[in-house]
C-alpha cells in the first residue's frame, strides 16, 4: 500500500483534524477573499546621528593654465574628484508605534468538494488550484505621529580634491558688482622720501600794516666817544635826509603839574589824577565813594563808633 504524506501548513487553534482512509481527493484551493485595507503607517522614528566627518583629502595637483585667446565658451569643467568615505550610519530611531490592523477583507468562496473514492487507500493529493484574484487593496491608514529625530551623524571624511582641469579660454567680463562696504582703514605705511622743490609760486599781496607798537624803553646813554683830531678841511655836505613823519603834537605842559595825559582815541589832554584823600588824622578808617569824591569812614565795631 502507498503511503500519503499531508502536511498541514497552518490551523486555527482549538480545531480538530480528522484523516479518514475513505477520504477522497482534495478539492481544489478555494479564491482568496480581497485583502483587507492597510493599517496605519506607524510613526517615523527619529533620524539616527550623522557619522563622523572623514578626513579631509588631498587636494589634486593644479592643471596647467591655458593660454588667454579669444573670449569663448567657458572650458569644461575637471573631473570631479572621489567621493569621500561615507561616514558610519547613526543609530536606528526607535519604531513608531503599530497602526491600527485594518479590517478583515471577506472570506474566499469554498471550493467544491470533490467526489467521494472508493474505500480504499487514501488517494494521492490532487494538485492545488489556481490562487484566486487579489482583492482589492483597503484604504490606507492615518500616518502616526513622525519620532523624535534621532542625533546627527558625524560628516563622513572629504574625498580627494580631483586634479584642476585645464583652464578654459576666458570668458566676457560679466558687469561690474555693487561696490562692497569700505574695508578698515590699513595702517599707515612709512613716510616715502622728499620729492624735489618745486618751483617757487608767485608772491602774494602784501598784506595790511598791523598796529604800531607801543615805544621802547629809551637805551641808557653809551659813554661820550674820544673827539677826534681837528681836520681842516671840511668835508663835503651831505644829501637832505627826507622829512620825517609828522610827530604826536601834545598840549601844552604849563600848568599842568600833577595831572596824566589822556586820550579818548582822536585827541590828547591832560587830566587830574583821582587821588586819594590825605591819610594824615585817618588811622584805622577805610576808603568808601560816593560816587563822586573819595573819603575816609570810621569801622564800625559792635554797634558803637
Amino acid at each position: 500500500m502507498s503511503e500519503t504524506v499531508i502536511v498541514i501548513e497552518s490551523i486555527t487553534p482549538q480545531v480538530s483534524v480528522t484523516f479518514s482512509a475513505d477520504q477522497g481527493p482534495q478539492g481544489g484551493q478555494g479564491t482568496t477573499g480581497p485583502t483587507g485595507p492597510a493599517g496605519s503607517t506607524g510613526a517615523a522614528g527619529p533620524t539616527g546621528p550623522t557619522g563622523p566627518a572623514g578626513s579631509a583629502g588631498a587636494t589634486g595637483a593644479t592643471g596647467d593654465t591655458g593660454a588667454t585667446g579669444a573670449t569663448g565658451a567657458t572650458g569644461a569643467t575637471g573631473d570631479t574628484g572621489p567621493t569621500g568615505p561615507t561616514g558610519a550610519t547613526g543609530n536606528t530611531g526607535p519604531t513608531g508605534a503599530t497602526g491600527p490592523t485594518g479590517a478583515t477583507g471577506a472570506t474566499g468562496g469554498t471550493g467544491a468538494t470533490g467526489d467521494t473514492g472508493p474505500t480504499g487507500p487514501t488517494g494521492a493529493t490532487g494538485p492545488q488550484g489556481p490562487t484566486g484574484a487579489t482583492g482589492s487593496t483597503g484604504a490606507t491608514g492615518a500616518t502616526g505621529a513622525t519620532g523624535p529625530t534621532g542625533p546627527t551623524g558625524a560628516t563622513g571624511s572629504t574625498g580627494a580634491t580631483g586634479a584642476t582641469g585645464d583652464t578654459g579660454p576666458t570668458g566676457p567680463t560679466g558687469a561690474v558688482g555693487p561696490t562692497g562696504p569700505t574695508g578698515a582703514t590699513g595702517a599707515t605705511g612709512a613716510t616715502g622720501s622728499t620729492g624735489p622743490t618745486g618751483p617757487q609760486g608767485a608772491t602774494g599781496p602784501t598784506g595790511p600794516t598791523g598796529a604800531t607798537g607801543a615805544t621802547g624803553d629809551t637805551g641808557a646813554t653809551g659813554p661820550t666817544g674820544a673827539t677826534g683830531a681837528a681836520s681842516t678841511v671840511p668835508g663835503p655836505t651831505g644829501p637832505t635826509g627826507p622829512t620825517g613823519p609828522a610827530g604826536e603834537t601834545y598840549p601844552s605842559q604849563t600848568g599842568n603839574t600833577g595831572k596824566y595825559l589822556q586820550t579818548n582815541g582822536s585827541t590828547v589832554s591832560w587830566q587830574t589824577v583821582d587821588a586819594l584823600p590825605s591819610q594824615t588824622g585817618n588811622a584805622n578808617k577805610f576808603l568808601t565813594t560816593n560816587g563822586t569824591a573819595a573819603s575816609w569812614s570810621s569801622i564800625i565795631d559792635g554797634g558803637s563808633p
